[in-house]
């Protein structure tokens, strides 16, 4: 089958043009002059619209297996599909966790059943006791490896447990020391990977929760117990020991004006380090909390108008290579245990392009960059380009289609997620996702997705860049 997606305005960081572009089978096989002939069993009216390479989320929470209850598989990328990704990269810490090759192996067999969008897998670090099982993971076509800096473990399930206090400390693994954290860090070097962080330090926090001196209770306190110091001091470390090691750093979920200077004083100095931040710290600031709940209670927290004006400097200027939903949802009964008592995490799949797209419309960003932080930039991280990310011949023929005139209003009932909620509900975003191929193939229309789950598992290519060359 060869499809056409005609009068179109093709948009990626190099710049915008007026062009068709020609699929064959999965790929691209060409762009070419608006309506020069060409033979094509099918055509795609893009008149007026922004044709991007598919967009391409890159931090999903899917808690499956283990906490279905909160989000599943099918659902997560259903709803990717729903709000124009073509492709997620999941998190590893499901239960059990992605601590090894086979498990590796199991999950992506397992998630390509049920996947409606293309994926790739991470790997987790859980320090010294699985550091000999980092490089099968590489091997095995992983993104990254995640290490949950400053988080103990349940020791049976290594899930993260925000308060050891609540548990037995038999029943808990500790958070690495530091020292064990550089044999990480020295490691993934040597394998030519990416070694992502939650960056918020475990002593700082504590000294926070000391000194605030009780239960959190109010937006303000929380601000207080997760201070801009803790995402400070944890990047400061890691920005170091990339620097020692050569590894190839990456920052999940910046949130802060501070690990905003940081990480572009260290990329000045050609350290390998590059950071990702998520649309609910673009667009959100502490003050939306009386107006949107604990929704919006997320970790590290969601600050100040001056931290999320940093946020913006710096996707702009490219001291954030991408940007990711984070993804992480619970159930809407945990959400409504009062500040103190519910999980941190929120619902973000969906509307991650949306609110993206409706914040290029608005001015903040241009389409150009845009399709570098949602594609181009985050395939290139993470080894998936030029297969992903990319409107070349030869490359997956993802697309999404953005009608920038196009508004809908955030609604939970409608969203395609098992949790039906969200930070935006209730807001009406301009410029939206109206259509998605992947592979060749429409899996959203208008904002519902289309046909039968046919995501495929997508390795990662990482490696080392050549002495000189930037990274993203």
């Amino acid at each position: 089958m060869k499809l056409l997606v005609r009068s179109g305005t093709v948009v990626t960081s190099a710049g915008q043009r007026r062009a068709d572009v020609l699929c064959d089978g999965e790929t691209i096989a060409a762009l070419i002059e608006p309506g020069e002939r060409v033979r094509a069993d099918e055509a795609i009216d893009a008149t007026g619209l922004l044709v991007f390479p598919g967009f391409i989320d890159p931090h999903v929470h899917s808690r499956d297996p283990g906490q279905t209850q909160k989000e599943d598989f099918a659902h997560s990328t259903r709803a990717a599909a729903a709000g124009g990704t073509t492709t997620i990269l999941e998190m590893p810490n499901a239960v059990p966790p992605v601590r090894d090759a086979q498990i590796f192996m199991e999950r992506a067999e397992q998630h390509r059943r049920v996947s409606f969008v293309d994926f790739g897998l991470w790997g987790l670090s859980i320090g010294r006791s699985n550091l000999g099982e980092l490089e099968g993971l590489f091997a095995e076509g992983a993104v990254g490896v995640k290490l949950f800096w400053g988080y103990a473990l349940h020791r049976e399930t290594n899930q993260l447990v925000y308060n050891a206090d609540d548990f037995a400390a038999e029943d808990v693994i500790p958070p690495p020391e530091d020292t064990e954290v550089l044999e990480v860090f020295r490691e993934i070097a040597r394998l030519g990977g990416v070694l992502a962080a939650h960056c918020e330090a475990r002593d700082v926090l504590d000294l926070a929760g000391r000194e605030l001196g009780r239960e959190v209770d109010s937006y303000p306190d929380l601000l207080a117990a997760r201070p801009d110091a803790a995402e400070a001091g944890a990047v400061a470390r890691g920005i170091e020991f990339a620097r020692s090691t050569g590894c190839r750093f990456h920052i999940v979920h910046m949130s802060s004006k501070r690990g905003v200077q940081l990480v572009r004083a260290s990329r000045a100095e050609g350290t390998p380090v590059t950071a990702e931040t998520c649309p609910h710290y673009l667009t959100l600031t502490s003050e939306d909390y009386e107006r949107v709940g604990p929704s919006m209670k997320v970790y590290p927290p969601i600050r100040t108008e001056r931290d999320r004006d940093a946020l913006w400097e710096a996707v702009r200027d490219g001291t954030i290579t991408s940007v990711g939903s984070d993804h992480a949802p619970h159930t809407l009964d945990e959400k409504q245990l009062g500040l103190a008592r519910a999980p941190a995490g929120t619902t973000g799949v969906e509307t991650f392009g949306p609110v993206m797209v409706d914040r290029m419309c608005a001015g903040a960003i241009s389409p150009e960059r845009l399709a570098w932080v949602l594609s181009e930039g985050t395939a290139r991280l993470y080894g998936l380009y030029p297969r992903k990310g990319n409107l070349q011949p030869g490359a997956d023929a993802d697309l999404t289609l953005v009608d920038p005139n196009a508004r809908r209003t955030v609604s939970g009932p409608h969203l395609h997620t098992k949790q039906r909620y969200s930070p935006w509900e209730g807001v009406t975003l301009t410029g939206l996702p109206v259509l998605s191929l992947l592979r060749g193939q429409t899996i959203m229309r208008d904002g519902e997705p289309l046909g039968q789950p046919r995501g495929m598992f997508i390795r990662s290519e990482l490696s080392m860049p050549a002495d000189g060359q930037k990274l993203p």
